[in-house]
This record gives C-alpha cells, sequence and structure tokens, in this order.
C-alpha cells in the first residue's frame, strides 16, 4: 500500500496530531462524518482525536495509516512528541510555580530555627515545605493556610505581616503542641491554674517556663513558646485543635516579663471568653471587641480591680517603694504592676523599668 512519507513531526510546542488529521481531511474535501464511517469509529471519538482531546493508541495509529496512507510510525511519534512536550510544559510551568512559592517564605530562618532543610532546586524545597506544612500540594496549602484559618492571631498594627511567613510560625506551634501530652480540657482546672500562675510571674524565666507549660497541661492547654520570624509580627496566638484541647502559643519577641506575661494571660482570656470556632487571622489584629475583652480580662486577673482602684485613688503618683509593697501583697512580680501603671499612664514609660526582667532567648 502506498503511503504519504513526506509528512516529519518535529514541532517546538505542543500541537496534537489531530491538527495533521484535520489538515489531510481539508485537502482531501473529507467531511468527519466520512472519516468516521471509514475509520469505524463514533463521530464523538473522532471530534475528540481531531481536537486533540483523545490519545492516538497504536491500533489507532495502524488504521489511519490505512484510511489516510500516511504511516502508523508518523502518528506514533507525533503522539510520542505530542504528550512528551505537554508534560515538559506543565513541568516548567509547575518548576516555575514551586520556585515563587517557596521563594514567598523566609527559608534561611526557617532552617536556622531547624522548622526545614535547605534545599538545592525549587522541586526539593517544595518537597520540604509541604512536609512541614502537613499538606500534600501547594494548592492545598492555599486552601488551608492562605484562607482564613482557624485561628485568631495578635500583633503589632504599626507593621505589615507577610502571610507566608505568619503561616510557618503557626504551623512550627501547631506541630510543637502536638507533641505536647495534655489532659482532657477542663475549664475550672484552667482557672485555677491561671490564678496559680500569678505567683509564677515571680520567678526566673528558667524557672516559670516549665511551670507554665506543666500546669497548662494539666488543663488540657498546650502553652508553646516558639521562635519569631521577620515580618510576622505575632505576638501570640491562641486555638482549638479539638473540643478537649487547646494551644496558647507566644513568641519569644518579647523584651521584658511584663509583655509576655500580659499576652500569656489575653489569650488564656481569649480560650475562656470567645466562640471556640473562631476563624479569624485575615488582618491578624483580630475583633475589636473580642481584643478589649482579652485585654480586660488579662489586666484584672493579674491585678483584680478592686485592689488596682484602692492603689490608685490617693492621688500622686505611687512611688517605687508602694510598687513593690502593692506587688508583695498580690504575690506578682513588680514588674507587672509598672507595666499596668505604665499602659494607664498612670506613671511615664521611663519609669521603675528596672522592676522588669529583661528577657533574653537563647
Amino acid at each position: 500500500m502506498a503511503t504519504d512519507k513526506r509528512r516529519v513531526w518535529k514541532p517546538e510546542v505542543p500541537i496534537a496530531p489531530g491538527e495533521t488529521i484535520r489538515e489531510i481531511l481539508d485537502e482531501r474535501a473529507v467531511s468527519q462524518v466520512d472519516f468516521a464511517t471509514r475509520m469505524g469509529k463514533s463521530e464523538k471519538f473522532i471530534s475528540q482525536l481531531v481536537n486533540g482531546k483523545a490519545p492516538i493508541s497504536h491500533d489507532t495509529a495502524i488504521e489511519l495509516e490505512r484510511v489516510l496512507g500516511v504511516p502508523s510510525s508518523f502518528w506514533n511519534a507525533a503522539e510520542a512528541t505530542y504528550r512528551d512536550l505537554l508534560a515538559r510544559q506543565r513541568q516548567e510551568a509547575e518548576s516555575a510555580e514551586q520556585a515563587e512559592w517557596a521563594r514567598s517564605f523566609p527559608l534561611k530562618d526557617m532552617a536556622s530555627h531547624g522548622w526545614i532543610t535547605r534545599e538545592n532546586t525549587p522541586a526539593e524545597q517544595t518537597e520540604e515545605l509541604l512536609a512541614f506544612f502537613g499538606v500534600s500540594s501547594i494548592e492545598a496549602y492555599q486552601d488551608y493556610w492562605g484562607a482564613e484559618k482557624r485561628l485568631a492571631a495578635r500583633m503589632s498594627s504599626a507593621y505589615t505581616a507577610e502571610t507566608p511567613a505568619i503561616a510557618a510560625w503557626l504551623r512550627a506551634g501547631e506541630r510543637e503542641a502536638e507533641q505536647l501530652p495534655t489532659n482532657p480540657y477542663n475549664e475550672a482546672v484552667f482557672r485555677k491554674v491561671l490564678g496559680d500562675l500569678r505567683s509564677a510571674t515571680r520567678l526566673a524565666p528558667d524557672e516559670w517556663l516549665p511551670v507554665v507549660a506543666e500546669e497548662c497541661a494539666s488543663a488540657g492547654v498546650a502553652a508553646v513558646f516558639v521562635r519569631d520570624l521577620p515580618k510576622t509580627r505575632c505576638h501570640a496566638v491562641s486555638w482549638w485543635p479539638s473540643r478537649s484541647r487547646a494551644v496558647i502559643q507566644l513568641g519569644l519577641r518579647y523584651k521584658t516579663d511584663d509583655q509576655l506575661w500580659f499576652s500569656f494571660f489575653h489569650e488564656a482570656g481569649h480560650l475562656l471568653l470567645d466562640d471556640r470556632s473562631r476563624t479569624r487571622i485575615s488582618d491578624l489584629n483580630g475583633d475589636e471587641l473580642a481584643e478589649a475583652r482579652a485585654n480586660d480580662f488579662a489586666a484584672d486577673h493579674l491585678i483584680p480591680p478592686r485592689e488596682y482602684t484602692e492603689f490608685t485613688s490617693h492621688g500622686g503618683r505611687p512611688s517605687r517603694a508602694d510598687v513593690v509593697a502593692f506587688a508583695d501583697r498580690l504575690g506578682i512580680a513588680p514588674s507587672i504592676v509598672v507595666g499596668r501603671l505604665q499602659r494607664d499612664k498612670l506613671i511615664p514609660y521611663t519609669w521603675m523599668n528596672d522592676l522588669k526582667t529583661a528577657l533574653e532567648w537563647a
């Protein structure tokens, strides 16, 4: 049987072999209906074949040779080349997407914290990041972490936050919390723990860190302290992985102990006062009413309102000795009182800072 050996298939962009079939049919004035009959195929299959939606099998290649006179080897090569070019095009697009996605994260800082390993290629780095976030694909990451997640974070509104870095910080806390065993959550026990932890404010950081973790775990709350990432500006976050377990995550951005303790009790307030299903994280500033409520909870829990009102109602600014005596009477660190007085503008921010404990994180 005579065959047309003039045709050569060497495209540089993916062109479906069906285009060649269409050209031949047009040259010979053969309709797709007639071609379908001669091929012994349905019109739907021929339409898919011509439009590149149906692949050319080896059997179909032989049938095309019989009907069109073009060697089956041409059709097999054309199909293989087309699929190869499509695959390369997809991989190039995926590689570019992977590189852009990976670059959006503070990889150097994440690696220095031991969260990930720095890899050489975008594909390898993408695999490392996907494993870190516990998702199967970039699309899954975007659906789970890019949208409003089940977390409510606090940040300094004076800075612009970067979503990838924030997501990485939150995930680091989530991973750490997953490793901490806790009792089932018990609100009554947690409230008692918070009362007991007021006295822990008088301890040195290396002493109160394990106390906080152990006491909170007894109430069903995993308390974790996670190194910060640049541009996250996250101070703290709290959430409910399940109905029987809560998490408080604190960053290591705090410079003094009063700041850290206030944020800890603020997040405890969120757990006790807010809807457990809250999902706000879009602007990281949270609902103003919920934030104000948590602020009041932290302030009043650290320093009971009645005692604070009595202490500040005498007129004039309290002395250093007054502050120390008041803190001793309440059983809390003097720094807590200083921080409260400064926030309430009852003393300047430059006063009594020597009563605060500077925090240095390893």
